[in-house]
């Protein structure tokens, strides 16, 4: 059984559980969210309410995508997971009506300002893949797999950044970062300070870290050095491997760990699976800071 354990971090809560020298992961369990079923429950209110509205379905199923604006559902559906029937209907209604509302009256490109949504910035971490499909979204690239994406995460919805929004605020490629990612992160960090991470222990000494915070940024805190060195003083090692399979885990072993090849495994094999896959590639993290593997690294955990 696992327990919460007290340990010597001020705002940090660690969960330790005892691990066995084979480590085994078990996947969560779908819901109507992360399989979509929701996702197609609430597309169908909304044709009903707006049924002139341009709604396609997005890769990720906690989102869908209505005109060029994105509706978040992750913050809806522990709402109404427990509602049935005429009360189900209503809220998810009302959802959608406030965050059309919200659509309806989006300004010019211009407005709202950059400076009234600045706190309101967020990082994401996602697929090189996805430009392909939205090749508007404004992006810069992270790694050979992954590209760094920004979201506006409002109260009723969000909506990532594309490069028509940057333009209307005067952004342009090389001021992306300091206008955009900077405060992003900084908000990131903030909101990460109670974000709890997991450690598997085997005979006392830490052996796997795992975050699990369940508010969609887990992947994305590959970008907050603070965080990983936390992970890093906990895993009691000079050098970590860290991975992101999904957006909602970070997982994060010692670089030397005699159980690496088959973590390295269970990382593909968690974004085989999903749901969110984001990349199957590894980084180290030391007090140098953060890179991909090597190739001589990627080999000798078995890649």
């Amino acid at each position: 059984m696992n327990t919460a354990i007290g340990f010597p971090w001020p705002t940090r809560r660690l969960w330790l559980a005892a691990a066995a020298s084979a480590i085994l992961i078990c996947p969560a369990r779908a819901d109507a969210l992360s399989d979509g079923r929701f996702r197609d429950e609430v597309a169908a209110i909304l044709r009903a309410i707006r049924p002139g509205a341009e709604i396609r379905r997005d890769r990720d199923p906690g989102q869908i995508v209505v005109g060029r604006s994105t509706i978040a559902l992750t913050n809806l559906y522990p709402r109404v997971a427990p509602l049935a029937g005429d009360a189900r209907r209503r809220m998810i209604e009302a959802y959608l009506v406030t965050a059309l509302k919200g659509m309806d009256a989006a300004p010019s490109p211009g407005e709202p300002s950059l400076a009234a949504i600045r706190a309101q910035l967020r990082p994401q971490l996602l697929p090189r893949a996805i430009l392909a499909q939205v090749p508007d979204l404004a992006t810069r690239t992270f790694s050979e797999t992954l590209v760094v994406a920004y979201v506006i995460d409002g109260a009723d919805r969000m909506r990532y950044l594309t490069r028509p929004m940057l333009e209307g605020w005067g952004v342009d490629a090389a001021a992306i970062r300091t206008a955009i990612e900077v405060p992003a992160l900084a908000n990131l960090a903030a909101a990460s300070k109670e974000a709890a991470f997991a450690l598997a222990v085997d005979g006392g000494t830490p052996i796997l870290a795992m975050t699990n915070a369940g508010d969609d940024y887990d992947a994305a805190r590959l970008m907050l050095p603070g965080y990983l060195d936390e992970i890093r003083t906990a895993l009691k090692a000079d050098g970590i491997t860290v991975a992101i399979p999904t957006r909602d885990l970070l997982m994060a072993w010692p670089a030397d760990s005699k159980a690496r090849i088959g973590l390295a495994a269970e990382v593909r094999d968690r974004l085989r699976k999903g749901p969110y896959g984001r990349s199957d590639e590894l980084f180290r993290f030391d007090r140098t800071g953060l890179r991909p593997l090597t190739a001589a690294e990627r080999a000798d955990h078995g890649r």
